[in-house]
């Protein structure tokens, strides 16, 4: 005998073929004798444009699955519970769609029935998500439905009146002042050095350029989508009327040209260039001294030669040492060197 559930959960046509795998009846006469039964029962319905399968007695090759029309009654009374600024009355309409959003609208009917107050004051995402039903993941998981369901409801997207919240990137502030200029360190030893010297040193000054901030951008996390601009207005404590430039130092090689375009193309309202002196400075380093080989193998294409141009050096220097499959760690700048260069 073939499963219902089974059936119904196949979707609305099924052929013969089908059906004698749902069926596992090797005997052709007592299948035939199940199907026959199931058009009595009203549970298929024959495609005959799909002709018969030439067997004695004959079956059609395709059948229709007809699924019983569900009976919403006993979600009428609980739509009419519902908080009255939901749209009950489409709802009733519609009892279908009830059932679709039930366990959202529930949860925001019985927000709005006895904690409405606290929609007044905005929340996390996930604050708000864990307030109404108890998920702080369910807005995430279902995002698409959460807007049908306010959509439906006419509610609009602020009525949850949450926040995102932006990606941390570790972080020392130097100083505050209305034009800063931040340092995005690609690695963390090298960013600790840098934070370790300011701090004991009270300096901030590297090769004649003032550094207020430094960021540790922890590898792709820093390439994600908006995640800078979205950390420089969500988690800098920053002035009004404050500006900040932010400039990017990693290690010379293939990936590490392409963090940098990378983090560039990701927040194009940020105005983010390359720390030039200390890209110059690590090739001065590198001069006549055995670089390591790179893991990087992927063939990926990299704009060194652009940018190459963009620190005013010759891009046959970097090319020739990119070709040769060499890199230079951003290490090489060191905390005795740093010493040297921070005033």
């Amino acid at each position: 005998m073939i499963p219902t559930e089974k059936l119904y959960a196949h979707g609305k046509f099924i052929t013969e073929i089908e059906l004698q795998k749902f069926s596992r009846e090797k005997d052709y006469l007592l299948f035939h004798g199940e199907v026959e039964r199931m058009l009595k029962d009203g549970l298929l319905s024959p495609v005959k444009a799909s002709g018969k399968n030439g067997k004695i007695p004959p079956l059609f090759n395709k059948y229709r699955i007809i699924k019983p029309k569900e009976d919403f009654t006993e979600y009428l009374e609980s739509i009419r519970r519902l908080n009255p600024r939901l749209n009950i009355s489409d709802y009733l309409k519609r009892p279908e769609l009830y059932k679709k959003h039930r366990e959202l609208v529930e949860g925001i009917s019985h927000y709005l029935w006895y904690h409405s107050g606290l929609l007044e004051e905005p929340m996390s995402r996930k604050e708000r998500s864990f307030s109404i039903w108890g998920r702080e993941k369910l807005i995430d998981e279902k995002f698409a439905l959460v807007r049908e369901v306010l959509r439906f409801n006419h509610l609009g997207e602020d009525f949850l009146n949450y926040y995102d919240t932006p990606e941390p990137f570790f972080e020392y502030v130097h100083r505050q002042s209305p034009e800063m200029s931040a340092l995005i360190l690609e690695n963390k030893d090298t960013w600790f050095t840098f934070r370790k010297l300011m701090q004991f040193t009270g300096k901030n000054v590297i090769a004649g350029q003032a550094v207020d901030l430094l960021i540790y951008g922890e590898g792709n996390k820093i390439t994600k989508k908006g995640a800078l601009e979205d950390y420089a207005g969500g988690m800098l404590n920053r002035q009004a009327g404050q500006t900040i430039k932010f400039l990017y130092f990693g290690d010379l090689d293939r990936e590490g040209i392409r963090l940098f375009l990378r983090t560039r193309e990701a927040n194009p309202g940020l105005s983010i260039e390359p720390f030039t002196p200390l890209y110059l400075l690590m090739l001065q380093l590198a001069e006549g001294r055995k670089m390591p080989v790179s893991m990087d193998k992927r063939d990926i294409p990299v704009a060194a030669e652009d940018f190459a141009l963009g620190l005013g050096c010759d891009p046959a220097e970097i090319l020739s040492l990119l070709n040769q499959g060499f890199y230079i760690p951003q290490e090489i700048i060191n905390y005795q060197i740093l010493t040297d260069i921070l005033t």
